[in-house]
């Protein structure tokens, strides 16, 4: 499993790997915004040193776990794993169901079956999803409009309120967290 590092990976070629530690940093965060923050540091030092590098982080994976499950399926948490992951520096990856509470489906004779449930449909139809889906929607959107969160270099500005910056050529974001 990779991590943030940079490895002969980028030498052969490649433009990012997979970061395979985001998803149990995440649980911190998901419970409590600024715990990430020496995640967010570590992350941007990293891969903004003398040799950059890009990673890709998720929150769940079809082999590992849901974070729906981590959760224990509670939208609030849903919501804080969106900003945990969505405001991570690098690459953000969204598993399907992610952005919805997919719940765990049935294993087998797989324990990993279970994470490659079908795709939660009638809860985004009938609204049953939507407060955790809008909250993503808007952070992917603020995400997608601001470059610097994901290639921007990270500084702290504040612990209570927990601040941070991202500058990424012209694109500068300030991000700030009260209580919720």
């Amino acid at each position: 499993p990779h991590t943030v590092t940079r490895s002969s990976y980028f030498d052969a070629g490649f433009d990012a790997v997979i970061n395979f530690d985001l998803q149990e940093e995440a649980q911190a965060g998901a419970a409590c915004l600024p715990a990430m923050e020496p995640i967010y540091s570590e992350y941007s030092d990293k891969m903004h040193g003398d040799t950059p590098f890009n990673v890709m982080s998720y929150i769940s994976s079809h082999d590992t776990q849901l974070f729906s499950r981590i959760a224990d399926n509670k939208p609030a948490m849903q919501k804080r794993a969106a900003a945990a992951l969505l405001f991570t520096p690098g690459t953000s990856q969204i598993f399907y169901g992610d952005e919805s509470g997919r719940a765990f489906g049935p294993t087998g004779s797989d324990g990993h079956q279970g994470t490659r449930s079908d795709m939660n449909w009638a809860d985004i139809e009938n609204g049953t999803a939507q407060p955790v889906l809008s909250h993503w929607t808007k952070l992917g959107q603020f995400r997608a409009r601001h470059p610097a969160i994901g290639a921007g270099e990270h500084k702290q500005l504040s612990t209570k309120p927990y601040v941070f910056s991202r500058t990424h050529g012209d694109d500068r974001v300030v991000i700030a967290f009260g209580k919720e």
